[in-house]
């Protein structure tokens, strides 16, 4: 347990010491101590005073004082770093096991509804769950799916204010940049993975950013409102699908499925075939 407190301690140490060296030192020392107390099961600055009894104001104060960009930055370099180990450890492996470990990178945003009033980046954002908009912030993040396991990779707050700061297919693009690069350096190629998204960032331009990237499986899920040429009938995907037999047990999915090639004005030439759920 020594053996493995020491090297959490100084991982966290190098990573402080060589991407945040103007970060104050108390908020390095704050967050050490938060690194640390994780391994004991103490996962916020309240359980960490009431054991090491000391004052929780101060805690919460220093690590108010940690900016949004090193927040940022620091999940960055820490979830590039733990996800490079993931898949490093499954590339190493056989090819059966690397097809069952499913290496998918995913793209999407949630809403964090807010009641508290000074509650920094709160924005009225649509929420499906609710029907209607609500007061939230709004989270975009990559993450990293191996296997049943899922690797945040970078998270971004998403403004309201300021001139093109909602332009979330930027954000995205911007972010993804960043992650390669830091997996680059890592000795680690996610673009020979899938990426994933949904139906709201379906662009043409969105596809053809992302292939310029280097991605060749990008993986956007369709409206039924979709048009689709297929064969010689170009229709929305709700019509299509009238007209195709689902087959069970495909691919395994749950649901009946078929998979056929089709062009979009939307996406441009066939980026892939696609997939018709039942």
């Amino acid at each position: 347990m020594q053996e493995k407190l020491i090297k959490s301690t100084e991982h966290f140490q190098e990573l402080f010491s060589t991407y945040f060296q103007r970060m104050s030192e108390f908020i390095v020392r704050t967050l050490l101590s938060v690194c640390v107390c994780h391994l004991y099961g103490l996962y916020n600055p309240n359980q960490i005073g009431d054991a090491l009894g000391v004052v929780k104001g101060s805690l919460y104060r220093s690590l108010g004082a940690l900016s949004l960009y090193y927040a940022r930055r620091l999940c960055l370099r820490i979830g590039c770093v733990i996800g490079a180990a993931a898949i490093r450890s499954v590339e190493g492996q056989s090819a059966s096991t690397q097809s069952r470990r499913r290496i998918t990178v995913s793209v999407d945003d949630t809403n964090v509804p807010c009641d508290g009033e000074q509650v920094s980046y709160c924005g009225r954002w649509w929420s499906k769950k609710h029907n209607g908009s609500i007061r939230c912030q709004n989270v975009l993040g990559i993450t990293l799916k191996v296997g049943e396991r899922v690797y945040p990779l970078h998270l971004c707050l998403v403004s309201k204010r300021g001139r093109g700061n909602t332009d979330k297919p930027s954000l995205v693009i911007a972010m993804l940049k960043e992650v390669l690069s830091c997996l680059d350096a890592e000795g680690i190629d996610l673009r020979k993975y899938p990426i994933t998204f949904d139906s709201w960032y379906g662009s043409r331009n969105m596809v053809q950013t992302l292939s310029e990237l280097g991605f060749c499986s990008i993986l956007i899920h369709g409206k039924s409102n979709y048009v689709m040429h297929i064969g010689d009938t170009t229709a929305k995907l709700s019509v299509h699908k009238q007209n195709i037999e689902l087959l069970e047990n495909q691919w395994a999915c749950d649901k009946p499925v078929c998979r056929v090639k089709a062009e979009s004005p939307t996406f441009g030439k066939p980026m892939c075939r696609h997939l018709f759920s039942g």
